[in-house]
């Protein structure tokens, strides 16, 4: 079975402790490189190597959206995954817009986080029901559609809600 390369750019205060730890434990991935952020020399020839790229909301608030709309741009391939402390409805439309494939919360990391690598870089999204639930319901109010985050398409398969 082919390792899943990963290139891990967590800029938070150890926020995530054990992170790297936890995916170098999993034999299916492979760390490619840990970048201090995105505009770090050496940053972009990594993502070239990777098939995921994870990231902390504090690397998104340090590089900007425009650096995750242009790594996708340039990285098709690449799926995304973010690793967020609490979320807001308005947090999750700008995530789902940046084509994020997937966001995993703090105290799911140590249970979860090598599932949802698989899992994204499998085609299919990763969100918690927790997280959309509230905009789930807010669409449903709006347009009459209760359930139109239940089986949305993403790039290369569906999006599950766990």
């Amino acid at each position: 079975m082919k390792k899943i390369n990963i290139t891990v750019v967590c800029v938070g205060d150890e926020s995530y402790p054990g992170c790297v730890d936890l995916l170098a434990a999993c034999p299916e991935i492979n760390i490619v490189a840990r970048p201090t952020g995105l505009n770090e020399a050496g940053a972009w020839a990594a993502l070239g190597q990777s098939d995921v790229l994870l990231l902390d909301e504090a690397a998104l608030e340090q590089d900007g959206h425009h650096a995750v709309r242009t790594i996708h741009d340039s990285y098709p391939l690449l799926r995304s995954l973010l690793l967020l402390e609490n979320e807001t409805q308005q947090e999750m439309v700008t995530v789902l817009a940046l084509g994020i494939l997937g966001v995993i919360r703090r105290e799911s990391t140590t249970s979860l986080l090598c599932k949802a690598v698989s899992t994204i870089c499998a085609g299919e999204a990763w969100f918690s029901r927790e997280m959309l639930q509230p905009l789930r319901r807010q669409l449903g109010q709006e347009t009459g559609m209760s359930s139109l985050l239940d089986d949305i398409p993403v790039p290369s398969g569906r999006m599950k809600l766990h």
